[in-house]
């Protein structure tokens, strides 16, 4: 009985060690030499916002004051003088809406031009805040060194976190564009095999469409679409139609853009800014897809293929359908990235244009 009431008593005594310590407060002022970030090496798209996580204090008590020292290249470690040197950057003064923010002077009353470094460190929770003036920094991996001080004092954490700068995207194909053909007089597809067949998604090329994006210049912010046939003859841009849709019509480039031009070589679409189309339609009917219609009228053949000889991409044996007029349903979902201007040209792959 003694033996147990002896080992009780020391169970008591370890119980309250234990409390004691869970207990004891940290000392005020404590700095830990184990600050870190969750995301560390953090990865980055040059050109784009990006608000990073902040420090984890590993018990150091607050208030803190994070002071940026150096960004250093990690292969030299040479300072990245790029980090710091100021580029122009439009920031919005008022929330853009591209619902009824629809000219150039309603945008620009929302927004202004400012000298801004690409990065930034939030002086109280140690965030890191990259924008669109990254586009000036080389890609590559980048060491963070950082100074934190609080009450207690400052401590200096060399390299706390390795920055990974991927090369921006200037453009992305969301989905596959296609050509659909449809019977002149009604809403019927003429289906075939190949219909709307990935080729390449890096491209954007399918079997029907190949919608092929360069980036041509700086500014102004505009697309520049036109539709070609199989043979590189241009389609009149008067004729790329709305498509249908009850009572309404689809969405085409234009929904999105604050103003549209058409050319005798191209429709031009002048937007407000990127990612173009804006965010806010990502959630809307049909999200950024953009729907187009060329009627009978300009179409002399499509073509068919026979299902087993099709073997894409090597063998792609196209053979003329002309058995009754047709129209072209066209579909391409892209988003940019970069600001400037692009051309959009979709070869019909299948179609032949009328003289």
């Amino acid at each position: 009985m003694k033996k147990i009431y002896l080992f009780g008593g020391m169970i008591c005594l370890i119980v309250a060690a234990l409390c004691f310590n869970a207990c004891k407060k940290v000392k005020e002022g404590f700095l830990s030499d184990y600050l870190r970030y969750s995301s560390n090496p953090l990865r980055v798209n040059a050109g784009s916002f990006y608000l990073s996580q902040g420090l984890i204090p590993d018990a150091s008590t607050p208030p803190f004051k994070v002071t940026l020292l150096n960004v250093r290249s990690k292969a030299t470690g040479k300072r990245a003088e790029e980090f710091f040197t100021q580029y122009s950057v439009d920031i919005w003064k008022l929330p853009y809406d591209p619902r009824t923010d629809t000219t150039l002077a309603l945008i620009n009353a929302k927004r202004s031009t400012v000298k801004k470094t690409p990065f930034e460190i939030n002086p109280v929770s140690g965030q890191m805040v990259f924008n669109e003036a990254t586009n000036n920094i080389p890609p590559g991996e980048y060491l963070l060194d950082l100074e934190v001080e609080n009450p207690n004092g400052a401590k200096t954490y060399t390299g706390i976190c390795t920055i990974i700068l991927s090369p921006q995207v200037e453009y992305e194909y969301i989905n596959a564009p296609y050509a659909l053909a449809v019977e002149a007089n009604s809403e019927t597809a003429v289906r075939f095999a190949y219909d709307a067949d990935w080729i390449d998604a890096a491209t954007g090329r399918s079997t029907t469409a190949w919608l092929k994006i360069r980036r041509i210049a700086d500014s102004p912010n505009q697309v520049a679409l036109k539709f070609v046939d199989k043979n590189g003859a241009l389609i009149a841009p008067s004729e790329y139609k709305l498509r249908p849709s009850g009572n309404s019509y689809l969405k085409t480039l234009a929904t999105f853009a604050y103003k549209t031009t058409v050319t005798d070589t191209a429709v031009l679409y002048d937007y407000a800014t990127t990612p173009f189309p804006a965010l806010y339609w990502d959630s809307q009917s049909n999200g950024i897809n953009c729907y187009y219609r060329i009627n009978a009228n300009n179409i002399a053949s499509i073509d068919t293929a026979t299902a087993g000889l099709w073997n894409p991409p090597n063998d792609l044996p196209y053979g003329t359908w002309s058995k009754r007029p047709v129209k072209l349903n066209v579909r391409f979902n892209t988003r940019i990235n970069r600001p400037g201007k692009y051309l959009y040209e979709v070869i019909l792959r299948a179609t032949k244009k009328n003289n």
